[in-house]
């Protein structure tokens, strides 16, 4: 039998970071949480992990004054508010209690992301004015999606990337990348 509908009325970001949720992973999206229902699988934990190690050896190896996180809120504030939680982040510049403006956001794509979801977020990523960066990363296939911020501003989609020997380049953070390493399968 199927539960009744009922009415959800949006939450400021103010509203969402006073809310506690326990173990659950929350987002505000559009002002409307979604809470995560399950966790992630085991495929999508190794391409965030692969996602994670790969951008932070290299700012390491640049001497950058970045972070490459996981579980990093990001609040924005549009029309409606959201707090998106990317599977990786990197901030550059800041302090570990105050991490400076992200510079990279990363999706790891899984069939229960609803398109509708994943549209209104990448819009809220793209209104992020320090954010060069956008990654959206299949889990069941080696597809990438990266969009990137232009020197005027506005956003280009790159040819998406496919097959394990694709490379994924992140010039601002000078490392390029095979699928095949950033999911964990090399």
């Amino acid at each position: 039998m199927a539960e009744p509908a009922e009415r959800i009325d949006p939450v400021s970001l103010e509203e969402f970071q006073a809310m506690h949720f326990g173990d659950r992973r929350a987002e505000l999206i559009d002002g409307v949480i979604v809470v995560a229902q399950a966790f992630p699988t085991a495929r999508h934990a190794d391409i965030t992990g692969g996602v994670l190690v790969a951008l932070a050896n290299a700012i390491r190896a640049r001497r950058l004054p970045c972070r490459a996180q996981t579980g990093a809120g990001l609040p924005v504030r549009l029309d409606r508010d959201f707090v998106l939680g990317p599977d990786v982040l990197v901030h550059c510049g800041g302090t570990r209690e105050r991490p400076g403006d992200p510079l990279v956001a990363v999706e790891v794509l899984s069939p229960s992301n609803r398109a509708t979801e994943l549209m209104r977020k990448l819009h809220a990523y793209q209104s992020v004015p320090s954010l060069t960066d956008i990654l959206l990363i299949e889990q069941d296939a080696y597809r990438v999606e990266h969009w990137t911020r232009t020197e005027r501003g506005s956003w280009t989609l790159s040819d998406p990337l496919s097959g394990p020997d694709a490379v994924l380049a992140l010039p601002r953070l000078g490392g390029a990348w095979r699928l095949e390493e950033l999911y964990g399968d090399d």
